[in-house]
This record gives structure tokens, sequence and C-alpha cells, in this order.
């Protein structure tokens, strides 16, 4: 049996999950990997993005596996841009168009980012029941579309940042994310110094993303202690996690999804005892 094949018979599930926010009762979230799909070659076999080498049948046998693993919830995801545009989302059936973060307070609706390198941003705010996905490359990184989503929903939705709870998961790491010094020279000036995100080495220079963007958020007021970094180096776990970088841009996309569940589902579930 070969390979493609062994993976296309294993059900799709998050590779990893948030520890930290076991205790958030009706949360559905995690972050897929590359495995558990149906789709050949190098974007096998969870692809989840019809704009790579993939045939729309695929893609579309891949969603169904993901939305039944999590069960529950309408997923709705964006036309991400390497940008720092926010969208609230009211309905399953919402169409986002141009964006790269999504913010809802409605049960029952899982927000979706697709990544093969980029940061994928997880956050929730438990009392207030919202949940956010952001998309952060280094172009998104650099326009702040972490303060972007922090903004927006404290402007909108009356959310401060020490409310919020937050996964950066699996994306390309410091160790293998070489780029121009005079990226990294931006970033300082316009997030300040951060020695724990970018390194200089002559004209070159490593970034890490993560840490990128878990400067922002605690630098405007997410505590450090709920920010989470989950998951490897994307680049180093490529034969888990798609990576554009590893792959010279022959990759899929892989999806992280939060939601809460609908209510009268929590309802309907046997209590323990």
């Amino acid at each position: 049996m070969s390979l493609a094949t062994q993976q296309s018979e294993d059900p799709a599930a998050p590779a990893l999950r948030v520890a930290a926010w076991a205790d958030i009762a009706g949360l559905q979230h995690g972050f897929f990997g590359r495995r558990g799909g149906v789709t050949p070659g190098a974007c096998g076999s969870l692809n989840l993005s019809e704009r790579v080498d993939d045939v729309p049948a695929n893609v579309r046998s891949n969603w169904q596996r993901v939305r039944l693993a999590l069960g529950g919830v309408g997923i709705v995801g964006m036309r991400q841009v390497h940008g720092s545009h926010v969208v609230r989302v009211d309905s399953a059936a919402q169409q986002v168009e141009e964006a790269d973060a999504i913010v809802t307070d409605r049960p029952a609706i899982g927000l979706a980012v697709l990544t093969a390198d980029c940061v994928p941003l997880l956050a929730v705010a438990q009392d207030a029941g919202v949940v956010l996905a952001a998309h952060a490359g280094w172009r998104g990184s650099l326009a702040g579309v972490a303060l972007a989503a922090l903004v927006y929903a404290e402007r909108e939705m009356a959310i401060p940042p020490s409310a919020w709870r937050v996964a950066l998961g699996p994306s390309i790491g410091g160790c293998c994310y070489e780029v121009e010094r005079a990226i990294g020279q931006r970033f300082a000036e316009r997030w300040g110094a951060m020695p724990d995100a970018w390194q200089a080495g002559g004209e070159r220079g490593q970034l890490d993303l993560r840490q990128v963007n878990r400067q922002i958020l605690v630098g405007h007021g997410v505590p450090d202690d709920q920010i989470s970094i989950v998951g490897p180096c994307t680049a180093c776990a490529s034969q888990e996690y798609f990576s554009h970088r590893r792959s010279a841009g022959r990759a899929g996309r892989q999806a992280s999804i939060i939601g809460f569940q609908p209510p009268d589902s929590l309802q309907s579930k046997p209590r323990a005892g």
C-alpha cells in the first residue's frame, strides 16, 4: 500500500489542540496538519485550498472530513491577502472576501485560517463567547494584523486585550526562516527591538514570526501567560505540516479552526456519573 493511499484512509483530526483551553466549555478548536485527506502528491493529503495544485473534488472531500472532525460548527474562511483587514462574521453562510482576521460572537460558527508557514493565530475571549482567527505572514505581521484584531474587538465588541487567550500555531520558525536584513529592520522600526524574534547576520537574518506576534500582543495588553505557542516549525516538520518554503512553493494548505458549539449540543450531552 502506498503512503498516499494509507494517508487517505486515516481520519482527519486536529493534529494539535491547546491544552490550556481544556477548561473552556463548548469550545471547538484545532490545528490540523497535512494528514488525513485524499489529495495525492506534493499537496497530500489534507490540502484545504483550491488555489494550489489540487482538484476541487479532493478539496471538497478534505473539507468534509474536517467538518466531521469538528461536528457542530459551520466553517467560515476568508480570502487571505497578507494584510490587516478584520471582518466580523455573523452567519455560517457568510462569504468573507479579502481579509486576514475574522471574529464572531455567534455559536456554531468555526473560523478558519489556512497556512503553509505563516502563523495561524486563534484566540478566545471566554466570558464574552467570542473567538477570532488571523493569518500572519511577514507582511501581515508587519502590518499589525494581530493588533488590528485586538483594536477591532475592543471598539466593536467591548472586549479588552486582557480578555483574550491566544494560541500561535505551527508555522515556520526562526531556525528556518531567513529573510533580508531590510525586512528585519522594518519590524524593529515599527514595533521596537525584537531580540527574541529577529537575529541579524550580515545582509540577511533569522525571523521568528510567532515571537513577533507574541511581542505585539503583549505590548498591547494581552498577558504573556495567556499566550500559547503550539506545535513545531513547519519547515522542520514538513512531513506533518505543509511548508511553502521547504517544498519550494509546491505545498498544500492546512487549516486552523476555532468556534463555540451551539448551546443545544452542550445541553444534549449526557451528564457524567
